[in-house]
């Protein structure tokens, strides 16, 4: 069928397709798979795993329903289970800091000559992970084999400023597409208006159920990505639009793996993800004289320092103020350039 929408759906290695008309509804996509996804597993069970009590692998089943609120639990599930084939089998709490520091060894310098090294930012997320199992189950002053484990240096790249007009024209382009046919812009444009207002993460947006949106009171209510907080969002009158637009596309759930090219492919600039779209929206509060804690809390961070370092710019801050104070040292003046030059 030209231009029908294939839905998949695999378990335990059997899969079942089917193609749906073009403009069908995702809410009827989605029901189709749930529905298939639960008459496969019912068809084709698998037995369960048995994991000893107390063992780390025992353990991290205990672990993975207290983090399921999360938006990217799956992430952190993944993060535990990298440490199973190592520590798996072993009795969580004869687990010790020199156990950690021998598999983070083991992933930054693989010895078989043909597996990739993890990267630095990688390794980091497993050991806050672990820590974060044993503080969920043990209680947060409780001693973790990770304790004293400092971080792996990481390189950190400034956040890239998106402007206005960039945006306006990646959703223009969208928007012409939609008209034209496309089948995905008009779900890609919506779900750009949402980001690029609210600066909320991409995986909050993932995770949003339209229960969660009340467009009369204004009011869109996250759910908790990293932990973090959030005490919702008010939505003022860009906002509105953007959560207009996204309910009118259905564009609920997660989004498609190819959601970054289709955006370069509408003039997005390379080598640029769609997240920087929060890095934009909280520099810009910042600029604009908004309170610390109060980005803080519309960014959901858990910490301040991580509002500082991330979205604080070096404008209209206390850096800016450092290097003006330094400046007339030597009387030197940047050069004049002329509006014929610059053009």
């Amino acid at each position: 069928m030209k231009g029908s929408i294939r839905a998949t759906v695999k378990v335990a290695g059997f899969q079942k397709e089917r193609r749906f008309t073009p403009g069908t509804s995702q809410r009827i996509i989605k029901s189709w798979k749930a529905d298939t996804e639960s008459k496969l597993r019912k068809r084709h069970k698998q037995p369960e795993r048995q994991f000893a009590r107390d063992t780390l692998a025992g353990d991290a089943e205990r672990y993975y329903p207290l983090i399921k609120h999360l938006a990217d639990w799956v992430t952190r599930r993944s993060e535990i289970r990298a440490w199973l084939p190592f520590l798996g089998p072993k009795h969580r709490h004869l687990i010790v800091r020199e156990d950690v520091l021998r598999i983070r060894g083991k992933w930054l310098h693989p010895s078989d000559g043909k597996t990739r090294p993890v990267t630095p930012k990688t390794v980091n997320n497993r050991v806050s992970a672990l820590r974060d199992l044993y503080q969920k189950l043990d209680g947060d002053d409780s001693p973790t084999p990770c304790d004293g484990v400092k971080p792996l240096m990481t390189v950190k790249e400034p956040p890239r400023m998106i402007e206005a007009a960039v945006i306006q024209e990646v959703v223009a382009t969208l928007a012409a597409r939609a008209a034209g046919g496309h089948m995905h812009a008009r779900q890609d444009r919506a779900r750009l208006m949402v980001l690029a207002t609210t600066g909320k993460r991409p995986c909050e947006l993932e995770r949003a159920v339209p229960e969660d949106v009340d467009l009369r009171r204004r009011v869109w209510l996250t759910r908790d990505a990293k932990g973090g907080f959030s005490p919702g969002v008010y939505l003022n009158e860009e906002m509105v639009a953007a959560w207009q637009a996204f309910i009118d596309a259905d564009a609920w759930g997660p989004f498609p793996a190819h959601f970054p090219r289709r955006l370069r492919d509408a003039g997005w600039p390379d080598g640029v993800r769609p997240y920087n779209l929060r890095h934009s929206t909280w520099i810009e509060a910042s600029e604009r004289g908004a309170d610390l804690a109060d980005i803080q809390a519309g960014a959901g961070h858990r910490s301040m320092t991580t509002t500082r370092r991330h979205y604080v710019p070096v404008l209209a801050s206390r850096m800016q103020r450092l290097s003006e104070r330094l400046n007339g040292r030597f009387g030197w003046q940047p050069a004049r350039t002329s509006k014929k030059e610059s053009a």
